[in-house]
């Protein structure tokens, strides 16, 4: 180990850092650290303990490449400079320090571990001291939470993530139940921490930790709840047990609040079982106050007969005649504290956005349009003409301040269904009572990413105000794919002819998955290339997934063209994730417009201008020849190509989204018994178990 004294710091790209430090001799070592060394970058200024061998770089010579990194407590005058130079220490400064070091000596160590905040002031003023004695008890707490996690096999990375939890107390937090480490670290390594650390094998806090490890290996498979006999099980397994032990734990948890029985006879850990109810109630509490408020200062709830006038002022300006059903949904929107708008493919579901927007801009009030995904809040703002952020930004603009919402405002959440649970639970605690909401989406569609099912259990609650558009409007209609898409998500097998070539409606084009990318490349040649089609795979892996697919198509068409990073000019890209700077969102998509020798210029759909892509930003990129369907939600496409093979995944709901993502023409490729498998088994949102009742 090298204990060196931080000089300079350079963040990594993909996490870690290079930084400079000397040693005791005051020799300058450069030191190269992986993400998975550091827990965060040191401070200029720090003391860290190094070690790893040492390699020469053409360019900056000898490096140390850190196997261990870990910040230590400054020794003598080296005090001083820590605090002078450390940003944790914001106001002290050289001056201070010194006065410090002057003042107090080798003593200062105890003022400082010791909280003596008033000792301190004499040299600091009380507001300095008080935030000095804070920010050393951090940065003591956080040493020796990384000491411990590396004395006992954990990631120092999880570092940032336990001080998060627990802050300075998390030192004494872990040492009083190491159990406690299962909020970031699975149980086979918590529990043999625990072990060793003396725990015993049959004391109350392991039994209580194996029925929450329970419960959260189930949530990782998104659901919130598990039946008596899976936890049962579960603890069993974990503890090596009898059942009867197994029913002990489950009563000690019960009795110590860790776990909770829900309405329905399942169990929950507290997390889900709290948010659950949380927007359980809040749902309800704005169904039992019905209608809107009237009486706001700048806007009052219109009555029936001005709705009315204007669906009929709507019609008349954009030239359509809103059905029964949309109309009745207009009404919901001005009228309701929440509300749900059901439709699948064709059913009008912008038309009836745009005549929302209408109703709220003649009546003075303001609609804020919502989308989880970047794609699809570009989409909405496409389809409607008016602005539309995604769920994070209006969360972060309410969180600033920059919004105020009351009576007169409404929040429409568009593909509502990709909404999870801790989303939910947030957007619902954001808003106040008196503002309307309404959710619009497609219960059929994909689950959340995340865990549990909201939408869907709200459109199955008869309490909640919804309305369902079934009308397939004829434009739709004529491509036969929202009749086939009604039946599938019914789990009917429809009888799907051979694919012949361009065209319209859904074809399906049977073959074995090794030859899955031959026919892909055959198809796109018949539709003229991949500017209209876009591959919707539902796996990453194998010769139909993603990345075999993508890698496909990028040796076919960069031949000859000039590349970057295995980027080529001409390629379809995906975003990754959001870019709130360049107003680019996770699954944005677009064309490289310009390979160059150090980057890549990109012009995504909804922008006018490209931009300019280099090395530190080529994380957030990846070929977009084949999408995931989850990517895909909330975007529309003239032809989408699937390839479907047995899979984990392949659901009933996979198969509905991908082909509704499309408005003239499906093709379907691979094999014919796996989808009618799929859509003949009930469909992910039913299999999650929760905890939400009506």
């Amino acid at each position: 180990m090298t204990l060196l004294t931080i000089q300079q710091v350079w963040p990594g790209r993909q996490g870690g850092a290079v930084f400079t430090g000397k040693d005791d001799q005051g020799k300058l070592h450069r030191v190269v650290a992986a993400a998975t060394v550091l827990h965060r970058p040191p401070g200029r200024g720090e003391q860290w303990d190094v070690a790893g061998p040492a390699k020469v770089h053409p360019r900056y010579g000898a490096q140390i490449h850190a196997e261990r990194a870990i910040p230590v407590r400054p020794q003598g005058e080296l005090l001083r400079r820590f605090l002078a130079r450390n940003k944790a220490f914001l106001g002290v400064g050289e001056a201070r320090a010194r006065k410090l070091w002057d003042h107090f000596g080798e003593t200062l160590y105890g003022l400082l571990d010791g909280q003596d905040a008033s000792s301190l002031a004499e040299v600091l003023g009380e507001p300095l001291a008080a935030s000095l004695v804070e920010a050393w008890g951090e940065t003591r707490a956080e040493a020796e939470v990384v000491r411990w996690l590396e004395a006992h096999g954990f990631p120092v990375a999880l570092a940032t993530k336990v001080s998060r939890l627990w802050g300075v107390a998390a030192p004494e937090k872990i040492a009083e139940n190491p159990y406690r480490m299962l909020a970031v670290a699975g149980w086979a390594r918590v529990d043999a921490a625990a072990l060793d650390a003396g725990a015993p094998p049959d004391c109350p806090e392991r039994r209580i930790a194996a029925v929450e490890a329970t419960c959260y290996r189930v949530m990782g498979d998104k659901h919130t709840a598990l039946t008596e006999q899976e936890i049962l099980e579960g603890i069993q397994r974990l503890l090596r047990c009898s059942p009867e032990t197994a029913q002990e734990a489950l009563a000690l948890a019960e009795a110590d609040h860790a776990v909770v029985r829900a309405q329905n006879g399942l169990w929950q850990s507290l997390g889900p079982w709290f948010m659950e109810r949380f927007v359980h109630d809040r749902i309800q509490e704005r169904v039992a106050e019905e209608d809107a408020p009237s009486g706001h200062l700048f806007w009052a709830k219109p009555e029936d007969a001005r709705i009315q006038e204007l669906v009929e002022a709507f019609n008349e300006q954009a030239g359509l005649n809103l059905t029964v059903e949309q109309q009745h949904a207009v009404w919901l929107a001005m009228t309701q504290r929440i509300g749900l708008v059901l439709g699948g493919a064709g059913t009008g579901k912008t038309s009836l956005l745009k005549a929302v927007h209408f109703a709220q801009e003649q009546t003075g009030g303001h609609l804020h349009a919502v989308a989880l995904a970047g794609r699809a809040a570009m989409r909405l703002r496409e389809a409607t003409g008016r602005s539309a952020r995604t769920l994070a930004g209006f969360l972060g603009a309410l969180d600033r301040q920059e919004l105020s919402l009351g009576g007169s405002d409404l929040v429409v959440v568009d593909e509502a269904s990709m909404v999870d649970l801790p989303l939910a639970y947030t957007l619902l605690r954001r808003l106040p009572s008196e503002c309307r909401v309404l959710l619009v989406g497609d219960p059929y569609q994909l689950p959340p990413i995340g865990m549990g099912v909201v939408f869907s259990a709200l459109a199955e609650d008869p309490s909640v105000p919804k309305v369902e558009l079934t009308q397939i409007h004829r434009q739709a209609a004529t491509t036969g794919i929202p009749a086939v898409a009604r039946r599938i998500r019914a789990g009917e097998v429809p009888e799907l002819p051979a694919f012949t070539g361009l065209g319209q409606g859904i074809s399906f084009l049977a073959c074995r998955p090794e030859e899955a990318q031959g026919h892909i490349i055959e198809t796109l040649g018949l539709f003229g290339g991949i500017k209209e089609t876009q591959i919707l795979s539902p796996i990453r892996r194998g010769p139909a997934g993603i990345t075999a697919i993508n890698a496909a198509m990028h040796g076919l068409c960069a031949t000859g063209k000039a590349t970057w990073s295995g980027l080529a000019t001409g390629d379809p890209v995906i975003h990754l994730e959001n870019d709130y700077d360049a107003l680019v969102w996770n699954g944005s998509l677009g064309v490289v417009t310009e390979a160059l020798a150090d980057g890549a210029r990109i012009l995504w759909d909804d922008h006018e201008k490209g931009i300019t892509y280099r090395e530190d930003r080529r994380e957030a990129l990846d070929l977009g020849y084949a999408i995931s369907v989850h990517k895909a939600q909330g975007s529309q496409f003239k032809r989408v190509v699937v390839p479907v093979f047995p899979s984990r995944i392949l659901d009933r709901t996979l198969i509905y989204t991908a082909l509704t993502r499309a408005t003239e023409q499906v093709v379907f490729i691979g094999d014919r018994s796996a989808l009618e498998t799929a859509v003949a088994a009930p469909p992910a949102p039913h299999r999650r178990r929760t905890g939400m009742v009506a």
